[in-house]
């Protein structure tokens, strides 16, 4: 292959490495999408099948972007690679394979409030409280043993087990056995039933084994039990299994990720040949400097030295301010300043926070500078109401078993409550068939009939109106069929009705649906509205991002793996924000923040800021804060510290070669205006009595017309003739 020089030597050794296993430690901006995308292209340029690869990533758009390049360098035999997340691969197996283990192949798969909504049912079902502990509590429970490969049936309460733990193994059997039921499996079903019929079938196992004969795994760091027994399991027979990953970016432990799975990978592939990636492409040297200090204080990790040949860089900054709200200020304010000094856009700039709630007030501050903004993480597109409502009318359709979707759709119709819900799902349990089958056994029998109460009319046009789209769903294209239901449910109709501005994003969504079937249906050869649920289902926050965009883009560190800017702030540095603990904690938990502050820091190309406040909104309340433990391990040389203003009247001074006071300075002119015996001056903290607490960022102007540039904590920023003001002095 003809681009293996635009490998480094070691990528290229990585590349050319095809037949045994292999592991590819692969550091922070170093290179690792180029070496898996031309890992495949040198393996389909020396002849290897497409369809004997399998490349299993985390994100469709990792997958997009990778296939994408290697349709660049091998052409359209990339098309034939099977390569996608494990999920949707191992999905993809499923459907051809489901029915040996009891499912059909249109089986619905479940999202996380799907599986809340179904648990929900079955405590209730059971007769325990959903009110404590919480359904949510319950199913995030059973999902930690199913990630450690826990089954149902291999539950026994012992006399450690607490009252919790008790209620969750009441709960796990009965929730199975209701999603087999429902003929629906929900995320990590979909990596838990391979595993099981590979195990049942060893011939199904060998068929799968024979296929793929080279194995690619991205980001090994971050696969949970589940995912390296699965992968272990089919690389057995030809054993050419490449996995890429970064023991320092492994930051996934809570959704069950685990970093042993890479020294397990080497204990049961022991002639495993390792190559490790350390020339970084991406940060400077300075960033590169203080990302190595963070990371270097963790005790268990594969020891790499990355280095670059980018220049030095600026120092990175590190800002204390007095609140929260001032962090922000400071956050918006150095963007615009980024913007005005170095020509850059919107688009160039990150901001990452270690909890949701910490965007409140970033995104606050924002808008009142006009600074364009992306949330990524906020209510997720298929989890907005008028979403889900389409598609439980669309899940019926492919899986009339699934009982979860039809009852989203029967208290949706006028006149249907609880209590002709409960009739119905107590009629399919006495005759041990699904709420579908007795809404259709309903009609059948009082079809003919001519009075009809409005709960009987309700149900008789609902039972109609799928029997009518079942029997036409072959005959008409995915978008075509669900622009149809759409228009025939009234949907669009109400909420045309409603009038309001909440009304009208709702509609504004269902059409971007619609967008999306079509959207689905022009890239996919053969599209089905099966295919294009599974897609929907299997869709994450960083898939949904749009980077095109001239906007600022605001995420949780957790959501910016793979990602790079120009420009990064890390925002909250606190010890109970970042790290995020709430006890003493284990040395494990320790390092795994620190890996998640070495991820953040790595995001940044020419510019990182952190920043920390002294005092912050928590809980309700305004909290003194504590700055981040993480922040004494840190090499100071690199590092700009910049501390609020102290004192008054003195001049700016540098202290040391990393730290900055910023006070102000003593000396006055004929112009100064004075306040309370004080000069209002840039940084001065203000008051006014409309405007209330403000920041001067500027002031000019001689005598009469002097005027100064405060930033109003509620208004944002405001021109003020100073003579006419009446401000006080904090």
């Amino acid at each position: 292959m003809n681009h293996l020089p635009d490998l480094n030597e070691e990528q290229k050794a990585a590349v050319e490495y095809s037949y045994g296993p292999s592991m590819i430690i692969a550091g922070a901006g170093s290179g690792k999408t180029r070496v898996l995308t031309y890992k495949i292209a040198h393996l389909l340029s020396s002849g290897v099948r497409p369809y004997e690869i399998l490349a299993l990533t985390f994100t469709n758009k990792a997958a997009g972007e990778m296939k994408s390049r290697i349709m660049k360098l091998a052409g359209r035999d990339a098309n034939d690679v099977w390569m996608g997340t494990f999920h949707s691969i191992f999905a993809r197996i499923l459907r051809a394979e489901a029915h040996n283990i009891g499912f059909s192949r249109n089986y619905t798969i479940y999202d996380d409030s799907d599986s809340e909504k179904l648990t929900e049912s079955v405590m209730k079902d059971l007769g325990l409280s959903t009110d404590n502990p919480k359904p949510k509590a319950v199913i995030s429970h059973i999902k930690i043993l199913k990630n450690k490969l826990i089954l149902h049936d291999q539950l026994t309460d012992g006399n450690n087990s607490n009252s919790f733990q008790k209620i969750v193994h009441k709960v796990y059997p009965e929730y199975q056995t209701r999603l087999l039921k429902n003929n629906a499996m929900d995320f990590d079903d979909l990596l838990i039933n391979p595993i099981l019929l590979f195990r049942s079938y060893p011939d199904i196992l060998e068929k799968y084994q024979r296929r793929f004969r080279f194995i690619l795994v991205d980001e090994y760091q971050d696969t949970n039990l589940a995912q390296y027994e699965i992968t272990k399991m089919l690389a057995s027979l030809h054993r050419n299994i490449s996995v890429v990953g970064d023991d320092a970016q492994s930051i996934y432990r809570w959704r069950g990720a685990e970093i042993e799975n890479i020294f397990s990978f080497q204990r049961d592939f022991p002639d495993y040949k390792l190559f490790k990636l350390e020339r970084n492409y991406r940060s400077t040297k300075k960033i590169l400097s203080v990302a190595d200090s963070i990371i270097s204080n963790n005790r268990r990790q594969i020891r790499k030295s990355l280095f670059t040949e980018r220049e030095d860089g600026e120092r990175v900054v590190l800002n204390e301010t007095l609140t929260d709200r001032d962090e922000a200020h400071l956050i918006s304010k150095t963007i615009l300043k980024e913007i005005s000094s170095r020509k850059l856009n919107f688009r160039d700039f990150l901001i990452l926070y270690r909890t949701n709630a910490q965007s409140r007030v970033l995104e606050d501050t924002l808008r009142l500078n006009h600074i364009p903004y992306v949330l990524v993480g906020g209510v997720k597109f298929y989890e907005r109401k008028e979403i889900k409502d389409v598609l439980a009318y669309l899940k019926v359709l492919v899986n009339p078993k699934d009982d979860e979707a039809l009852i989203r759709v029967l208290k949706l119709q006028d006149g249907i409550g609880d209590g002709t819900v409960d009739k119905l799902r107590s009629a399919a349990k006495e005759h041990s068939s699904s709420v579908y089958d007795v809404l259709i056994r309903f009609i059948n029998e009082r079809e003919g009939k001519q009075k009809r109460t409005r709960i009987e009319a309700g149900l008789l046009n609902l039972a109609s109106l799928f029997r009518k789209y079942h029997e036409v769903m072959a005959e008409f294209s995915p978008g075509e069929l669900v622009r149809s239901l759409i228009d025939e449910t009234g949907i669009i109709r109400q909420l045309r009705n409603e009038g309001t501005i909440e009304a009208n994003e709702r509609m504004n969504n269902i059409q971007e649906l619609l967008s999306g079937i079509t959207e689905y249906s022009d890239k996919t050869d053969n599209p089905s509205l099966e295919g294009f649920l599974q897609e929907v289902s299997l869709v994450t926050d960083i898939d949904t991002y749009e980077d095109s965009k001239n906007a600022v883009t605001l995420m949780t560190m957790h959501s910016s793996k793979g990602l790079e800017f120009p420009v990064v702030f890390i925002a909250g540095l606190e010890d109970g924000i970042f790290p995020l603990l709430n006890s003493p904690p284990t040395q494990e938990e320790l390092e795994e923040e620190r890996r998640l502050f070495y991820v953040a820091a790595t995001r940044a190309k020419d510019r990182l800021y952190m920043s920390y406040a002294l005092q912050r909104y928590r809980f309700g309340s305004f909290c003194y804060q504590i700055r981040s433990r993480f922040l004494d391990e840190i090499d100071l040389s690199d590092i700009e510290f910049i501390r609020p203003s102290t004192q008054r009247n003195k001049v700016v001074q540098e202290v040391g070669s990393s730290i900055r006071y910023e006070y102000f300075n003593d000396l006055t002119d004929t112009n100064d205006h004075i306040v309370d015996k004080q000069i209002v001056r840039k940084g001065a903290v203000v008051f006014h009595e409309k405007f209330g607490r403000g920041t001067v960022i500027e002031v000019s102007g001689k005598g009469e017309r002097r005027k100064a540039q405060i930033y109003f904590d509620t208004i944002g920023l405001k021109s003020l003739v100073l003579k006419y003001a009446n401000l006080s002095i904090k």
